[in-house]
C-alpha cells in the first residue's frame, strides 16, 4: 500500500470516497471487489478520528431489545459473526456480566427474559468452524458468584447477574487499516493526508473534486461519476464546500470519551448504570450502561454521550472531561474508587446528531445509519451522503452504499457483494489457536513468544511481512525502548507498506505502542529516528513530530 496522491488525477473513477474512517474504507473495499474503479481520500490518517474512538466492542445487538428492534438485533448478530470470520485475528468473543437488582426492570426476571430472547434471536450465531469463535448461551449467576467476580459491585438490592457473550476488537486501529489495505489490494487508489477543499459543479452535477495534499500543499482535481461523502462529524462541512443553500437542518455532534484504568475485572466485561438516560427505550431499565472491558491488562471504560457544540477540528479531551467522567463512573461503581492518577490514557471522538434529538446536555446519538442521495434531497447529482453509527455494522453499511452507487451508475441489479466471506488483509486463518501455536513453534530464535503472539493478533496471516524487515536488518528484531513487545521493524513496515507519514501514525495506529498511554520519551525518540531515516526528515521536522506526539498524551492537547 503506497501513498501516491498524484495518481488520483490521472483518470476518471466510478466512485470517489471522501473519508478514510471505517465506513469509508469498507465502502472502498466493497466497491473495488465488485469491479468499480475507486479512489479514496482522507484529510488525516486512516481511522484517526471517530473510528479510533470506539470502545472496541463488536455488539450483537442485545441493547436493541429495549427498543423492540429485532431487525437491528439480527443485523448486528450477523455482522458480529462476519467480522469474526473475515478478521479472525482481530475480533474475538468476550463474556459480559450485567449485575441484577431488585425484581423489576433491573432484576433477575427481566434479564432472564432478555437473555432467552437474545439466544432465540441469535440461534444461528455459531456457524463458524473455528471453536475459538464460539458464542455460548447466556446464563444467570447467583449473587454470591456475581460478588466474587466483581468485588466492588454495589451490594444494596443486588440479586445476582446475567452473563452473555459479545465480541471485542483486539486493535480497532489495525482493523480499520486492514480494510484499507484490502481496498488497495482490490485495486482502489487511496491516500491519507489528502483533504477535499472544494467541488466544481457542472450544472447541478458534481464534476471535479478539488483535493489538497496536506503534506506538500499541492492541489489537484479528482474526477468521479459518483462521490460518496463519508466523513462522519465533518459531513455537513464537506457538503458546505458545494456553495449552495443547504436544507434547513442544524447539525450538532455527540461527544464520547473512553478512559483506561487499572484492571477491575480480568476475564469479564461488565456494565454498570450511568446517570445518562436512554430516552428512546420502550422498556427502560432507567439508565444507560457504562461498560468496563478488560483490554491488554487494563480496564477500558466508556462511553459518555454528551452534546458537543464546537468545531469538530477543535475537539479535544480536557482535564474537566476526565474528572467528570471519573466522578460519574465512581458514583456508578463505588468499589473502583478510581483517582485521576489511575487513568493512564483517554481518547474519544464525535458523532453527528441533529437539534431535535437533544435533551438537555445528553445527546440521543443516532442508532441508525443514514444514506442520503442528494439527487433526491437537494437536486445535486452524483453525490451520496453517508453517516454510520456503529463499528459493528460497517461492512453492512458499505454494502448498501455500493448497491446505491451501482444504481446511480445505471446498473438495474448490482453485482453480488463479496465481503461476507472474503478475509480482510491478514485474515486468512482457518482456526485461530492452531494458527497461533504453529507460528509460535516456527518463530525465529530472536523473536520471543510474547512478541510473536502480539504480531499474530495485530497482523494475522500477514505477520511475515513484518519479520521480513527483521531478516533484512537484525536491529529490527529489537523492541522499541520502553516496550517489551513492539518491534522496531514494525515502524519501518508501517512507513514502507502502510503510509505512516507522521509519528502519531506509527505510535497510535500502525503499532499499539501508545495505546495504553505515554510510552516514554525514549520510545517516541526511537520511533522518530526510524521515521526520520525512512522519510528524510530534518531535525526541525523530527522535533515537530515529537512535540505533536507528546501532546496526544496531555489533556486538551490531542484527540
Amino acid at each position: 500500500m503506497k501513498r501516491d496522491p498524484a495518481q488520483l488525477s490521472s483518470r476518471e473513477y466510478d466512485l470517489l470516497v471522501i473519508g478514510g474512517g471505517i465506513n469509508g474504507v469498507c465502502t472502498a473495499w466493497d466497491a473495488a471487489l465488485r469491479g468499480l474503479s475507486v479512489a479514496l481520500v482522507e484529510k488525516g490518517d486512516f481511522g484517526e478520528a471517530t473510528s479510533s474512538a470506539t470502545l472496541r466492542i463488536v455488539h450483537g445487538g442485545l441493547r436493541y431489545l429495549q427498543h423492540l428492534d429485532f431487525r437491528r438485533m439480527r443485523q448486528s448478530i450477523r455482522e458480529r459473526m462476519i467480522l469474526m470470520r473475515i478478521a479472525p485475528h482481530l475480533v474475538h468473543p468476550l463474556p459480559f456480566l450485567i449485575p441484577t437488582y431488585g425484581h423489576v426492570m433491573e432484576g433477575m426476571e427481566a434479564l432472564a427474559a432478555a437473555m432467552l430472547i437474545n439466544d432465540l434471536v441469535s440461534y444461528d450465531r455459531n456457524q463458524l468452524d473455528d471453536p475459538e469463535k464460539f458464542i455460548p448461551h447466556a446464563r444467570l449467576i447467583s449473587k454470591r458468584r456475581c460478588r466474587r467476580i466483581l468485588p466492588g459491585v454495589e451490594q444494596e438490592r443486588l440479586t445476582g447477574g446475567a452473563v452473555f457473550y459479545d465480541a471485542q476488537m483486539y486493535n480497532s486501529e489495525r482493523l480499520t487499516l486492514s480494510f484499507a489495505r484490502s481496498a488497495a489490494d482490490a485495486g482502489a487508489h487511496i491516500a491519507n493526508y489528502a483533504e477535499v477543499v472544494g467541488f466544481s459543479l457542472d450544472g447541478r452535477r458534481v464534476g471535479r473534486t478539488r483535493v489538497r495534499d496536506v503534506l506538500t500543499g499541492e492541489e489537484f482535481d479528482v474526477r468521479a461519476r459518483v462521490v460518496a461523502n463519508i466523513t462522519g462529524p465533518w459531513s455537513d462541512i464537506v457538503l458546505g464546500l458545494l456553495r449552495y443553500e443547504p436544507p434547513d437542518r442544524i447539525v450538532l455532534r455527540s461527544k464520547g470519551i473512553q478512559i483506561l484504568a487499572p484492571l477491575l475485572c480480568e476475564k469479564y466485561a461488565f456494565g454498570v448504570p450511568s446517570r445518562q438516560r436512554d430516552v428512546e427505550a420502550v422498556f427502560r431499565r432507567g439508565t444507560r450502561l457504562l461498560f468496563v472491558t478488560p483490554w491488554r491488562g487494563r480496564s477500558l471504560i466508556g462511553t459518555t454521550d454528551t452534546v458537543y457544540r464546537g468545531e469538530p477540528d477543535d475537539f479535544s479531551i480536557t482535564e474537566r472531561d476526565i474528572a467528570e467522567f471519573l466522578a460519574e463512573f465512581n458514583a456508578a461503581y463505588p468499589g473502583a474508587c478510581l483517582k485521576r492518577g489511575d487513568i493512564s490514557f483517554w481518547y474519544g471522538g464525535l458523532r453527528p446528531i441533529t437539534e431535535e434529538t437533544i435533551q438537555r446536555d445528553v445527546s440521543k446519538a443516532s442508532r441508525k445509519y443514514e444514506i442520503c442521495d442528494h439527487a433526491k434531497n437537494d437536486r445535486i447529482q452524483g453525490l451520496i451522503g453517508v453517516v454510520g453509527v456503529k463499528y459493528t455494522t460497517c461492512r453492512f453499511l458499505a454494502e448498501k452504499v455500493v448497491d446505491l452507487v451501482f444504481r446511480k451508475l445505471g446498473y438495474p441489479k448490482p453485482p453480488r457483494p463479496l465481503t461476507k466471506q472474503k478475509p480482510v488483509f491478514g485474515g486468512r486463518i482457518e482456526k485461530f489457536e492452531d494458527f497461533m501455536q504453529d507460528a509460535i513453534r516456527e518463530r525465529p530464535d530472536h523473536v520471543s513468544e510474547s512478541v510473536m503472539r502480539r504480531l499474530i493478533y495485530n497482523y494475522g496471516s500477514e505477520y511475515r511481512r513484518v519479520l521480513r524487515y527483521v531478516e533484512e536488518d537484525a536491529s529490527g528484531a529489537g523492541t522499541v525502548p520502553g516496550s517489551e513487545e513492539v518491534l522496531r521493524a514494525e515502524v519501518v513496515h508501517g512507513v514502507r507498506e502502510e503510509m505512516a507519514r507522521r509519528l502519531t501514525d506509527a505510535v497510535l495506529r500502525r503499532t499499539d505502542l501508545g495505546s495504553l498511554g505515554h510510552p516514554g520519551e525514549a520510545a517516541l525518540a526511537a520511533c522518530a529516528d526510524i521515521m526520520a531515516a525512512e522519510l528524510g526528515w530534518d531535525n526541525a521536522r523530527r522535533e515537530k513530530e515529537l512535540r505533536e506526539a507528546t501532546m496526544v498524551f496531555v489533556p486538551g492537547g490531542g484527540k
